[in-house]
């Protein structure tokens, strides 16, 4: 760019039609007055007259750009005056830009008052390296607002992997603006750019082993985005570590802890680790044991549970085609019933929200039936050795003959008296059916809204 402008420059200069675009000093002589053409520092008032005058229309060129720029992105972006964000992006994209304008106008105008060819060859590169400064940072600038702007996008679409890349693609381009603008700063500073790239390429092998690292984490970014184990705002444990993601960048996946710190994880790492993903589990399970007294009834633990079961069919948030409601244990000091829930619940409020109405439920199913739960319990006997020395005859270990055969003989009688009327001695039962919630007409009692 830089020797386009000097090649431009020198063609001017050897014009044939010089005098009529330029201010030399014949012309100056012959058409200012005396006093003008005398010498201030070295160079005559004219051309620090001239000078300024150019500086001036580089200011105003300037501001002419950073108007009529913020009217334009405002035109664009339809911006809010109400939104704090945009407006100071407004304010600041045009700024850069028309310190770029600026520049180049010096740039163009220097040239034609005929400067000494020291003091161009001075001013010049100056002037060369602000104008790349302002291109970078008009180049910083506006990734900032374009991301803004994808961001505002992404926001109201359903599809969260744009969540993921819009951090992703503001530091791409402003990786690429410095790239791009560290080799036009390079050209106008006169830095020759062959000797470090040979330098690079001699060294690459070492260049090679200190870049692995950051290899690896780019290539890790590259695999979330393509795989999407995971994306903004989900609730994942990866490496040890739990928490919500934040932002997923080129070299790093940051996750904030529930104890609301940022853990920072390479991205290499989420090519070897497992990541669990709880954000994508369909249902929220809960497994809880309800503990009811040794004393409760067969036929009320049946009620119970048969309860239970019709809750579950009925409250909004559960999975109506697969719960588990049973007799499940003989524990020390009660009966347990298990529980097994699935929760449809979109996020954690509303799981626990939903789980303390239904065990507010069973509270009152318990109540109406008259179940009480039970609580750990211990029996103690005192023993009097007085009576106990008087007391009935030891168990002893002599038996008559045939006993074995006779308990044996009596548990099975009493198992056949109350199973005698039972469906299952006649016929195989079917594999257990989820039912829907019932109402009152079908004969299953009285049915609550899902």
């Amino acid at each position: 760019m830089r020797g386009m402008v000097h090649i431009t420059i020198l063609r001017l200069l050897h014009c044939s039609t010089t005098p009529k675009f330029f201010l030399t000093d014949a012309w100056a002589s012959e058409n200012l007055p005396t006093w003008l053409n005398s010498a201030f520092i070295g160079m005559e008032y004219w051309r620090w007259g001239a000078i300024v005058a150019i500086i001036a229309i580089g200011f105003a060129v300037n501001l002419l750009v950073r108007v009529l720029l913020r009217s334009v992105l405002r035109s664009i972006t339809h911006a809010d005056t109400h939104d704090a964000e945009l407006v100071q992006l407004l304010k600041r994209v045009p700024r850069p830009a028309g310190g770029a304008a600026g520049g180049a106008t010096w740039l163009v105008l220097l040239p034609l008052i005929s400067l000494p060819v020291g003091i161009l060859q001075f001013i010049e590169p100056v002037v060369h390296v602000y104008i790349t400064l302002a291109c970078i940072w008009f180049g910083f600038r506006g990734t900032d607002l374009i991301s803004w702007v994808a961001h505002q996008k992404a926001s109201k679409s359903k599809n969260k992997l744009d969540d993921l890349l819009v951090p992703l693609l503001r530091k791409t381009l402003k990786a690429i603006v410095l790239v791009f603008g560290a080799v036009y700063l390079a050209d106008s500073m006169q830095i020759q750019l062959a000797p470090i790239v040979a330098g690079l390429g001699i060294g690459g092998l070492g260049f090679a082993f200190a870049a692995k690292d950051t290899i690896e984490n780019f290539f890790g970014s590259i695999t979330v985005i393509l795989d999407k184990p995971f994306e903004i705002g989900d609730w994942i444990i990866v490496d040890g570590v739990e928490g919500t993601v934040e932002s997923v960048g080129m070299r790093s996946t940051r996750i904030r802890t529930f104890y609301d710190t940022v853990v920072t994880i390479p991205n290499s790492i989420l090519v070897t680790t497992k990541c669990n993903n709880y954000s994508k589990r369909r249902y929220r399970r809960w497994k809880q044991m309800v503990s009811i007294g040794y004393a409760t009834p067969p036929d009320l633990i049946a009620s119970f549970c048969e309860g239970i079961r019709e809750l579950l069919r009925v409250h909004p948030y559960t999975r109506k085609d697969y719960y588990q409601v049973w007799l499940n244990e003989f524990s020390g000091s009660s009966l347990d019933v298990l529980v097994y829930v699935f929760w449809t619940a979109p996020d954690w409020q509303t799981e626990l929200r939903e789980r303390h109405r239904f065990m507010l439920d069973i509270i009152r199913l318990a109540g109406d039936l008259g179940v009480e739960f039970a609580f750990p319990t211990r029996t103690l006997y005192l023993r009097n050795e007085e009576n106990w020395k008087n007391g009935p005859e030891k168990i002893s270990a002599k038996r008559p003959e045939g006993w074995m055969e006779t308990a044996e003989t009596e548990g099975r009688e009493i198992v056949e008296e109350f199973t005698s009327d039972d469906d299952w001695r006649k016929h195989l039962p079917p594999p257990y059916t989820f039912t829907g919630a019932r109402d009152g007409g079908n004969g299953g009692g009285e049915g609550g809204e899902g």
